[in-house]
């Protein structure tokens, strides 16, 4: 289930930003991501800037976790863990306000965001302060979103080319902002419904509900709330059980992102899969059925 691309866009990294105006590297020290020698992701390649995707635009039957609004030295930590068990990677859609600054929450939060850098997770733009951008002026929206990008790339090295709007919401202003520097901005279609319902097996079940019925997609979830967090071992063993029945019927199988590509054309289209594409496909479909030939056998993925 691991190692093959979700839905894939062709991304730029443009690399060389200067920290964000008025705050100096010394405020945080070295660039946590730069400490440990963790290269930006080598998958993201160049690509038409300025798409809107949603995650219906699987070539396959893909899932991708994203998580808004972190990071949180509490409860990012664990999730990591759980992610690294199976084996699958997501993107993590940061404020900067959250880890930015001097005051021990921040300074703890800095070095979680530098741990989702080192562990292989993208690190998107989710603006400084998750404002309603539909209430600001333009100068506002181009604050909010420069300024968490520069200090994105400050600590992971990498300037974010993925955008998630706050409350989904996007402005003429913003779009055209976004394109012109290089950005893909990113909507969910499976929604846990996570900030509202304040529990793991409500999240867990919005999450298969909305896959059942798109049976692909991007999973929309907050690191910052504990019951979202433990929803995903829940998640993920569901899936795969659902798999063994696919698997038995000779179908595609589930798989979770293990990057943060999507694949797009420059007019927006999602292209046909190719032939090498159907063969990996036909592998893990296989893989899938000898993993759940061995259910009880003390194999956690496959």
């Amino acid at each position: 289930m691991t190692g093959s691309p979700l839905i894939a866009i062709w991304l730029a990294l443009v690399l060389g930003q200067t920290p964000p105006a008025g705050v100096a590297p010394a405020a945080t020290g070295t660039p946590v991501g730069h400490a440990a020698g963790t290269p930006a992701p080598a998958s993201l390649h160049k690509v038409p800037v300025g798409l809107e995707i949603n995650g219906k635009e699987a070539q396959g039957r893909h899932i991708v976790f994203t998580f808004d609004d972190g990071p949180n030295y509490r409860t990012t930590p664990i999730l990591l863990d759980y992610l690294d068990a199976y084996g699958i990677k997501a993107v993590f859609y940061v404020n900067g306000r959250r880890f930015w600054g001097k005051n021990p929450i921040a300074v703890r939060n800095r070095e979680v965001l530098g741990e989702v850098h080192r562990r292989g997770h993208y690190v998107g733009n989710h603006t400084w302060a998750h404002p309603n951008m539909a209430t600001l002026n333009g100068a506002a929206q181009t604050k909010q979103i420069v300024r968490n990008e520069r200090a994105i790339e400050h600590i992971t090295g990498y300037k974010p080319v993925l955008y998630r709007p706050p409350f989904g919401l996007m402005t003429r202003f913003s779009r055209a902002l976004l394109k012109r520097r290089g950005y893909t901005a990113v909507l969910w279609n499976l929604d846990s419904n996570d900030p509202f319902e304040r529990s793991a097996g409500k999240s867990f079940a919005n999450v298969l509900k909305d896959l059942f019925l798109y049976r692909q997609g991007m999973v929309l979830m907050h690191d910052t709330n504990a019951w979202s967090v433990e929803s995903i071992p829940r998640i993920i063993r569901a899936t795969y059980l659902w798999n063994c029945e696919l698997a038995a019927r000779g179908e595609p199988v589930f798989e979770f992102a293990t990057t943060s590509e999507f694949h797009i054309d420059p007019d927006g289209k999602v292209p046909e899969p190719t032939l090498a594409m159907l063969q990996a496909a036909r592998i893990r479909r296989n893989k899938m059925a000898q993993w759940c030939a061995d259910l009880g056998k003390g194999v956690t993925k496959p």
